[in-house]
């Protein structure tokens, strides 16, 4: 902004950030004011704790409160200077030697009152450019917080990505000794479908990976790209009346087009494949498990625990079940398992969010599991920001598979220490525990929630 402004303005109308007329002015808790695009601009790489800019006082991120009545202060104060500026500085019409005052929103030009009533206008509508300059910074500040709130959605975005690839290639690896122990030794006939679905696995992997990384590269240039624009909305605020009527359009248009186009976080989901003769094999240990009433006053903590361990520390939309979210766990009514190979399938349906398997008989007296709870071998199914994802637990560990429907098959070899999960309608893997130790008797437990 021109320097004669700042000059003329009372410093409690400046920002001390950006030494110039506020934008959107907010307090934070010491009491100093700033812009809010300088305060949000300076504190998005701060170090925790943030401080004020001037006094250094610890301040809650982003807890401010707008302050309306220093907006309006300034926006009058800048009105009354611009006016005791020499006509040189202001939009003079060359013609009629007046001050070009009124907007004509038609052709979108500034007139001075005598041109505004020649016949090429007379039809149309007409306002003053203080009016609409107002109504266009209004526009301004709406597209710097859909611009603010993208940058930080891109931002957890590529710290998701990031976190996918630092575990990607440990998933990839346990995924190919889990099909390995899921082909018997015995059927020699298999050995080469064996080999082909790992030969495939690792290929998706690589693929995938690359993948990964092309998407980050793309998201930190679009971080980039979003702050840029909005340093630039910052700056057209600022600008004159006259210069801002004339170069709002495009820069609008601009912010627009650039969000219309985040790149979306990848969705790594390897193929699946049927593992011919599973579901004949797995029928040979065949039992009807039936569960008992829902169990009252039970609190099934696991879906929060997911929710919490999946976001971000400072993501503030964390994902909560529904409040009309009911949870509908059930023990199985048959005795207890202390031996011996079963198998049994449940059928999940459509549903989002369930958690099935088997849990050490103890836990029948406690309302209390947790994912890090000892003697639970369980397959959790959870819809988060609208993604369905499947984890195991004890140990949280998410599986990168499609969401099964329809029935889920339960493997449990008791001697052998394993517990294996199938898709049923695939004839495919979805998770083995592999390393158990069963000392103590195990009982299916299932739990659906339903709104």
């Amino acid at each position: 902004m021109d320097s004669t402004f700042v000059h003329c303005a009372p410093s409690l109308l400046i920002c001390s950030i950006c030494k110039d007329y506020f934008t959107d002015p907010v307090t934070i808790n010491c009491g100093h004011s700033f812009c809010t695009p300088c305060l949000c601009l300076l504190w998005e790489d701060a170090q925790h704790p943030t401080c004020c800019p001037v006094c250094r006082a610890v301040s809650p991120r982003m807890d401010f409160k707008s302050i309306i009545s220093a907006e309006g202060q300034a926006r009058a104060k800048k009105e009354s200077v611009a006016k005791q500026l020499p006509r040189s500085a202001r939009q003079v019409c060359w013609i009629h030697q007046a001050l070009k005052n009124i907007f004509c929103p038609t052709d979108k030009s500034l007139l001075c009152l005598q041109c505004s009533h020649v016949p090429g206008h007379t039809t149309h509508i007409h306002c003053p450019v203080s009016q609409v300059a107002e109504h266009c910074r209004e526009k301004l500040l709406m597209q710097m917080k859909s611009i603010w709130k993208n940058r930080q959605r891109n931002q957890r975005n590529i710290n998701k990505e990031y976190n996918l690839l630092r575990v990607w290639q440990g998933f990839v690896n346990l995924r190919m000794v889990m099909i390995k122990a899921d082909y018997p030794k015995v059927y020699q006939y298999l050995h080469k479908e064996k080999q082909k679905h790992l030969e495939s696995l690792a290929i998706e992997g690589k693929i995938i990976f690359h993948r990964l990384w092309r998407n980050v590269a793309r998201m930190l240039q679009m971080g980039k790209l979003l702050k840029r624009i909005y340093e630039e909305l910052k700056e057209m605020c600022l600008k004159a009346d006259v210069h801002l009527l004339q170069d709002l359009e495009d820069i609008m248009k601009r912010s627009q087009l650039v969000q219309a186009h985040l790149p979306q976080p990848v969705d790594p989901q390897p193929s699946e494949w049927t593992i011919t003769g599973m579901s004949e094999r797995l029928n040979n240990f065949r039992v009807y498990v039936t569960f008992g009433d829902n169990i009252r006053n039970y609190r099934v903590p696991l879906f929060k625990d997911l929710r919490r361990l999946q976001c971000c520390p400072d993501h503030q939309d964390l994902p909560r079940s529904p409040a009309s979210s009911q949870y509908k766990p059930s023990w199985a009514a048959q005795a207890a398992f202390t031996s011996g190979k079963y198998y049994w399938e449940v059928d999940v349906g459509n549903s989002q969010n369930w958690i099935k398997g088997l849990c050490r008989e103890s836990w029948t007296k406690h309302h209390d599991l947790l994912l890090n709870s000892e003697g639970i071998f369980l397959l959790l199914c959870v819809n988060m920001d609208n993604h369905c994802r499947l984890f195991s637990a004890s140990l949280p560990l998410c599986h990168y598979i499609p969401r099964p429907q329809g029935l889920v098959g339960v493997f449990l070899d008791y001697e052998f220490d394993i517990v294996s999960f199938v898709n049923v309608a695939k004839s495919s893997l979805i998770y083995n525990f592999l390393s158990c130790s069963f000392s103590f008797p195990l009982r299916p437990f299932i739990c659906y929630v339903t709104k």
